[in-house]
């Protein structure tokens, strides 16, 4: 599966509906997500992405291309420091697109190990389907989300882990099939909801009877879906908690 058709998957999961093309949603993807800087190669002037800030003056390469100028000291050039420096060439440079390990299709990314069609990440383990995110390890089907573990199927979402089905969610912990929810643990099925633990079928902290929850979330991520699909974004928890939503 390429990452088109993991975004438009992790949408029918969420939303029930596709909602367009992961381009289209780029800018609102990234909007809270540390991107990988762009710069251009000292040697062959090839993009480099980097996962770190780096001196305005530092020189750049890609890391296969630092493997070609590698040259072993001599005995004398190692004697002692003030021979090590001096023997160092003079154009040191740092390496960008270090995506190692068994990763395969990472695109536009930094820091990638083990993984699995990335694009526009960075600091991604053992992952696969990811897009625009950072700091992700063990996840499938990430799209704008920073500082994630163990997490699926979730888009617009930060500091979450052992999570599944997430939809701009902040600060939650081991819970499932979250949307617009801030600091919530061990809960599921919860909807604008803030500062909960062991809470299912809650929507703005109101707990509901089953039936009736499903019946309203589907309507409610309906709404979402279109307004996504009309605006190519939504307003975050963080909007809603200025606006005294909780």
């Amino acid at each position: 599966m390429d990452i088109e058709k993991a975004f438009s998957s992790t949408c029918q999961v969420l939303f029930g509906q596709p909602i367009g093309e992961l381009s289209d949603f780029a800018q609102y993807l990234k909007e809270m997500v540390d991107q990988p800087r762009q710069a251009a190669s000292h040697l062959s002037g090839k993009k480099v992405y980097l996962s770190r800030p780096y001196a305005t003056s530092a020189r750049f390469i890609e890391v296969n291309e630092a493997s070609d100028r590698q040259s072993a000291l001599s005995i004398n050039e190692v004697k002692d420091i003030d021979s090590v420096l001096s023997a160092l060439p003079q154009e040191l440079a740092y390496c960008g697109n270090k995506n190692l390990g068994t990763s395969i299709d990472v695109f536009e990314s930094d820091m990638c190990s083990d993984s699995l069609d990335i694009l526009s990440s960075q600091n991604v383990i053992s992952s696969k389907h990811v897009a625009y995110s950072n700091g992700v390890r063990k996840s499938e089907g990430i799209f704008g989300c920073q500082l994630g573990g163990e997490v699926g199927f979730s888009i617009h979402s930060q500091v979450f882990f052992y999570s599944k089905r997430c939809f701009d969610a902040y600060l939650c912990f081991h819970s499932s099939d979250l949307y617009c929810c801030f600091n919530c643990r061990n809960c599921t099925e919860a909807m604008f909801s803030f500062n909960q633990s062991s809470k299912r079928h809650m929507i703005g902290n109101l707990e509901l009877e089953k039936g009736k929850y499903l019946q309203l979330k589907r309507k409610l991520t309906s709404e979402i879906a279109e307004v996504l699909k009309d605006k190519k974004s939504f307003p975050s928890v963080f909007d809603l908690l200025e606006k005294g939503a909780c």
